[in-house]
């Protein structure tokens, strides 16, 4: 016998059909690295991965919905190991097809980390039929609780005064919750009002299923167009990867890049710097080799200057004297540089001599010596002075 699940959890309250919501009621669940958010543009790709979609929409009885039965049928799957193979479970309890619709998705999906008690759920229903799947969620005080926690302050359980069940089932006047959810390449319905759950085929080849559930729902919003009596309000919502996660994965990359690239940029500016110090290196040897060899030719010059001095040094002086009528050589020492020019009485001195960069120039402008006067101004006077001489 199932437990009552009025007296176990004291009931389960409406939720409203808010993202927010929908996200902070599975982490109580114990599950991790997902959430739920609206979508307002059916024509706009998705980013990403998507679990399942959830879409909200008023309730109506069949005979009043231009979904026809005939067409259910076809798309019902009614094979036991199919059905209960998959993760869907019948709604039992009232008001709570908030949860189902979010186990529908959950349940079927392999990659996603469910917590202890969703996994335990799953173990435990595996293999079972709609109802009792139904009947399990129902006796699972932990979902009861979680759900119960995120219901509006002013909702309340409504019940059939004759019968003990919520109207909202039975009189079509409540919202409610329907799961699409990709299974085995193959688009499923889920919806726990229903005895079974219903195929919409595969999608194409190198498509997203979600190109899939686009055509069935546009499909789905355009018969509700055409009903006078059907209320078009709905509310779709996407169960997708936590966004958080994905950003700070992203968040994280950037910052082993920026590292990365930190380290590169080091070792360049670190070679690039011995690069500079070698070749600042090879510069200055090289300037020290050219100043060596720069020192040494001048030394060498100066050596080989002051050599042909010293040969100089030893060679003697000639002194060639003029006058009108002949010409007299003389040899004299060369212990100083002179070179010059003597006139007096048309005799003229010229004195050569060899280079000594160590003695101070000295110009001599008087005639040769002589033993009977030192006074060149007397002896010039005298020439000058002296009587002409007759034929």
């Amino acid at each position: 016998m199932p437990v009552d699940i009025n007296r176990l959890t004291e009931g389960w309250l409406e939720l409203e059909s808010d993202p927010g919501l929908f996200t902070l009621l599975l982490e109580d669940f114990g599950v991790k690295g997902v959430q739920v958010e609206e979508i307002y543009d059916l024509q706009k790709s998705l980013e990403g991965p998507v679990y399942g979609f959830i879409f909200l929409f008023r309730w109506i009885e069949e005979r009043r919905s231009r979904r026809k039965v005939v067409e259910q049928d076809e798309s019902f799957v009614k094979d036991e190991e199919i059905v209960n193979n998959i993760f869907f479970a019948q709604q039992v309890v009232p008001n709570s097809c908030a949860t189902h619709a979010l186990l529908s998705v959950l349940l079927n999906c392999p990659n996603i980390h469910l917590g202890t008690t969703l996994s335990r759920l799953k173990m435990h229903t595996s293999g079972m039929c709609p109802e009792n799947k139904g009947w399990a969620i129902g006796n699972t005080p932990e979902l009861a609780c979680a759900h119960n926690s995120h219901a509006m302050p002013q909702a309340k359980r409504r019940q059939d005064k004759n019968t003990g069940v919520s109207t909202g089932r039975f009189t079509g006047e409540a919202f409610h919750f329907v799961s699409y959810v990709p299974i085995n390449g193959r688009l499923f319905e889920l919806d726990g009002l229903k005895p079974y759950p219903m195929d919409h085929g595969p999608w194409k080849e190198h498509e997203e299923w979600t190109e899939q559930f686009r055509r069935v729902i546009t499909d789905r919003l355009g018969m509700a167009t055409g009903e006078q009596l059907q209320d078009i309000r709905f509310n779709l919502m996407a169960v997708v990867p936590d966004r958080r996660l994905a950003i700070s994965h992203k968040l994280t990359m950037l910052k082993t890049n920026r590292q990365i690239v930190l380290e590169a940029l080091q070792q360049l500016v670190k070679l690039s710097h011995q690069d500079g110090t070698e070749k600042n290196s090879n510069d200055s040897e090289k300037s020290d080799k050219s100043y060596e060899k720069k020192t040494k030719t001048e030394e060498e010059n100066v050596l080989s200057s002051k050599s042909e001095i010293d040969e100089s040094s030893s060679v003697p002086a000639i002194t060639v004297e003029r006058n009108s009528d002949s010409t007299t050589d003389t040899e004299e020492p060369a212990s100083s540089i002179t070179s010059g020019k003597a006139e007096s009485n048309g005799m003229e001195k010229v004195v050569m001599c060899a280079l000594d960069y160590a003695t101070p120039l000295r110009i001599q402008t008087s005639p040769a010596h002589s033993s009977s006067s030192t006074d060149t101004s007397s002896e010039i006077g005298s020439a000058f002075n002296s009587p002409t001489q007759g034929n």
